[in-house]
């Protein structure tokens, strides 16, 4: 698999999504593919993610995406995804200047900051962070009912679409805000574990020792991942370890038994018969089959 900075990129106009006057539209896409071309657009992009879980490319680097996530995506930003797991987002494709004077009103908030601006000491891409269950669950709605009105398109459903839409970043810089304000980040225990997961996937995972480093039992850890994710913690890490795995087997010359020691598994017989499981291939045919059409 080729590099996100040698892979080549395609340029969406604004032609391509929107129609008349209207100043933002909504896409929701649910991705089969493990991955996405990088692209870029004349637009701004406002990315919810509802569901699943995968990996944000950008030429400069790869964050891991989950329930709850919100990415801004500038104009001619180039990005795609990368690693999708049953990654459902909302795309809420925009244009900024359409927006000058309400976008002026959420500058009185730390959160419009976080999501417009580039801070440099920032690990994570610019505009992304997470919403707590209950803004998400928010968030959510105020989505389904843009859709609706999309959808259907009922007389003055342009106004309400619109009005909804600038709700919806109200209540994201109101959440990114209270974050800022609080220096609290990621505090609930299954976005705790979705980080730690992302970051320690290659090591042994003890649920009872990440379950006290969350400050909660092992039931209710799994319980809260499982009503954020849909899996539970130890299956999500084994399809990210595979996910990972496979990546290196189509774009590496790695052994298998190095690949198998790199992303977590005891020996590559066992991750051989995880990936037969997972993928209805061995490692070898995979890494024929994908190395072929990708290098």
């Amino acid at each position: 698999m080729k590099s996100p900075e040698k892979s080549p990129h395609y340029f969406i106009p604004v032609s391509r999504h929107f129609r008349g006057n209207m100043p933002v539209t909504l896409r929701l896409r649910n991705y089969q593919e493990l991955s996405d071309q990088l692209h870029s657009h004349e637009f701004s992009e406002l990315v919810l993610v509802l569901s699943g879980s995968g990996l944000h490319v950008t030429p400069e680097r790869e964050t891991p995406i989950h329930p709850g996530d919100v990415l801004l995506i500038q104009p001619r930003r180039q990005h795609g995804y990368q690693e999708l797991r049953q990654l459902h987002i909302a795309n809420f494709l925009f244009m900024q200047q359409r927006f000058t004077r309400e976008l002026e009103q959420l500058q009185s908030m730390s959160g419009y900051y976080v999501l417009f601006e580039k801070r440099p000491a920032d690990r994570r891409e610019p505009g992304s962070r997470t919403l707590g269950d209950k803004e998400f669950g928010r968030a959510r709605e105020l989505t389904m009912r843009m859709q609706q009105e999309q959808r259907r398109k009922i007389p003055g459903w342009e106004l309400q679409f619109r009005l909804l839409f600038l709700e919806l970043l109200l209540l994201i810089c109101r959440s990114f805000s209270q974050e800022e304000n609080t220096g609290e980040e990621a505090s609930l225990p299954a976005e705790r574990t979705l980080r730690y997961l992302d970051e320690h996937y290659a090591e042994p995972v003890d649920l009872h020792l990440l379950a006290r480093h969350c400050g909660c039992s092992v039931p209710t850890l799994t319980r809260q991942f499982r009503q954020r994710t849909g899996e539970s913690p130890i299956g999500y890490l084994n399809r990210l370890r595979l996910d990972k795995a496979a990546r290196l087997l189509s774009g590496t010359t790695l052994p298998v038994g190095e690949i198998a020691e790199q992303t977590g598994f005891a020996s590559s017989s066992y991750l051989a018969r995880c990936f037969r499981t997972r993928y209805q291939l061995s490692p070898h045919a995979w890494r024929k089959k994908y190395r072929t059409q990708e290098s």
